[in-house]
């Protein structure tokens, strides 16, 4: 045989005697060989599945997971529908003599008919095309391109007019065959979990070696050891049917079936501060520190406090604690804490009554917040005379060049906000709220909310707008202007003008 002193080509020859050791023994059974009509080709139509996978993986010791997942979807398949035949093809390279290439392809294909056979496809329903050499391996690279053309080719079809199968002669049995084994299963063992992770174990009799889970539309082999089998498995959201199934020694399918839900748990969330019923009193100053603490048994992926139904992202710490200082705007804030897990499971916490005292005639205040962590942006205002409040400037105390009647209650650094700026007393003027991009490297979105005579019921406002577009390429952006004390907001992103109902 010339082609064995290619070495590509001993390695192929190699892979394909893998298999005739164990099935020699048994080729006095034949598959037939495939009776086709002259010139005949399978309709398109008629294909139901179509695999081939190289020579070169032919395992001695069974089929390699992807081959078990593909053989036991055929089984399946052919299970559900007596009118599914499988066609099987080896082809080879065209080194060597043609005679003999397709004397070994044609043995390789009787030796992988066998172990199809012994996976529980029917050996009626199996036909063979005789083996082939492909003439195209030559036309190649000769070191590199043969082994794409050594391969096996397993097609299902529907059998037409020319090949039906006959109904089954029956046949008396002089002995009755043992009660099929039978497949239990042990965990998970519930109906309904909290859990993702498990460890599947079941048991069934010694006799049977391998079992395939599947799990939804996922396919498996599992080996099975004193009658024992095992293995991790991870459940998705909702329901999860769970299928194991076997073959005994008489080719049986035998199986077990569980459908386990898995309810991810919602992270459990407590507010410790403001403390229940505590009134605050804000003569000096409005602000609070919402404290409290996110248990979760997955990782959380955002939060948020809702503050009178007006939500803002918040920092978690890694052992689940928060706290965030907040802005006061009326005698009877609410606080909530929303949190977000990575399985998409929200909780959210009782709310929180933050009730207060001595809130002033405040004619503005502005609270800015935005949408991402590791980004600083900051909150400037300016008034017609040139005075400029900002992070430097957060105090006519501290900076002359600062709003004579306003004040900078925040510069938060740490991202998210929020900056909180105020007109403390009732004045004339007319006041340009800004955002300014200080520090970061991603883009972020940021939200301005305007809270207007806080301390007159008849004409307070609560307003949100944005979102603002932000990033170290577009650094800055004005957002509104507000008149004092008429209360007219010009929206200097767009043509909106408002106007507070005296």
């Amino acid at each position: 045989m010339r082609f064995l002193f290619h070495p590509l080509r001993a390695l192929a020859v190699a892979a394909a005697l893998a298999l005739l050791p164990s099935a020699r023994p048994a080729l006095a059974w034949k598959i037939p060989v495939a009776d086709f009509p002259p010139g005949f080709s399978l309709p398109r139509a008629d294909i139901v599945f179509q695999t081939a996978f190289p020579l070169g993986e032919v395992r001695k010791e069974g089929w390699t997971e992807r081959q078990s997942g593909e053989i036991v979807y055929f089984r399946e398949q052919m299970r559900k529908r007596d009118e599914i035949f499988l066609l099987l093809q080896v082809s080879l390279d065209a080194i060597g003599h043609a005679e003999e290439n397709e004397s070994l392809a044609n043995d390789v294909a009787q030796a992988v008919a066998l172990r199809l056979r012994a996976s529980g496809i029917p050996a009626d329903r199996i036909l063979l095309l005789p083996g082939r050499e492909d003439p195209r391996s030559l036309e190649g690279p000769r070191l590199s391109g043969f082994s794409r053309h050594q391969k096996i080719e397993i097609t299902g079809f529907l059998g037409s007019d020319w090949l039906r199968r006959r109904p089954p002669t029956e046949v008396k049995r002089e002995v009755d065959l043992p009660r099929p084994a039978e497949i239990v299963l042990l965990d998970p063992s519930g109906e309904t979990t909290d859990r993702s992770n498990h460890m599947l174990r079941g048991k069934t009799e010694s006799s049977i070696r391998v079992v395939s889970v599947t799990i939804g539309e996922e396919a498996r082999t599992v080996t099975v050891r004193d009658g024992v089998f095992e293995a991790p498995i991870s459940l998705r959201a909702g329901d999860n049917p769970i299928v194991v199934t076997g073959l005994d020694p008489f080719g049986r399918a035998v199986r077990a079936t569980r459908n386990v839900r898995y309810l991810p748990p919602r992270p459990t969330i407590e507010i410790v501060s403001p403390e229940e019923g505590a009134i605050t009193d804000i003569t000096r100053s409005p602000v609070v520190v919402v404290r409290g603490s996110i248990r979760s048994k997955t990782p959380l992926r955002e939060a948020f406090l809702i503050q009178n139904a007006i939500p803002r992202n918040i920092r978690i710490r890694e052992d689940g604690s928060f706290e965030q200082p907040a802005i006061l705007m009326t005698e009877e804030d609410t606080f909530q804490v929303e949190a977000l897990d990575s399985a998409g499971q929200a909780g959210i916490s009782a709310v929180r009554p933050a009730p207060a005292r001595g809130i002033p005639d405040r004619p503005l205040m502005a609270i800015l917040h935005w949408d991402e962590d590791d980004v600083d942006i900051d909150l400037h205002v300016t008034d017609r005379s040139g005075h400029h409040t900002y992070f430097d400037a957060a105090d006519p105390l501290d900076a002359p060049g600062a709003i004579p009647e306003g004040k900078l209650w925040f510069d938060n650094l740490k991202g998210y906000g929020p900056e909180v700026f105020s007109i403390e007393k009732e004045v004339q003027g007319e006041y340009t709220l800004s955002a300014e991009y200080y520090r970061g490297k991603k883009p972020c979105r940021a939200f301005l909310t305007l809270v207007l005579f806080a301390g007159t019921p008849s004409r307070k406002l609560v307003r949100i707008y944005g979102p603002v577009m932000l990033s170290p390429r577009a650094p800055t952006a004005p957002i509104l202007q507000v008149s004092l004390p008429s209360g007219i907001v010009r929206e200097l992103t767009g043509t909106t003008a408002e106007r507070v109902q005296q």
